[in-house]
């Protein structure tokens, strides 16, 4: 677990191994689904398969960020993940 500065908002949080794994695979999952409709999410089910957790449990890691950290956050933590891919 490490230490994270957040330019964007100052503040200081924790963010786990785990959370950055689910980020990168929101990113990299497709939104469309099974009927061809884009609904704009990543399904759960998918996330879950590729993490070997429960859609309940993906639930719980969607929750959490929606609670500890604000949308600039996110955006900050996705833009690493994005760099780290390239």
């Amino acid at each position: 677990m490490t230490l994270r500065y957040f330019e964007s908002t100052g503040r200081t949080r924790k963010v786990t191994p785990r959370m950055m794994e689910y980020l990168a695979h929101v990113i990299d999952t497709p939104t469309v689904g099974a009927w061809g409709k884009d609904s704009g999410k990543a399904p759960d089910e998918d996330i879950g398969k590729k993490m070997n957790v429960t859609r309940g449990r993906i639930g719980d890691y969607r929750n959490a960020f929606a609670k500890k950290f604000t949308k600039e956050e996110v955006l900050e933590l996705c833009e690493e993940i994005m760099s780290e891919a390239a």
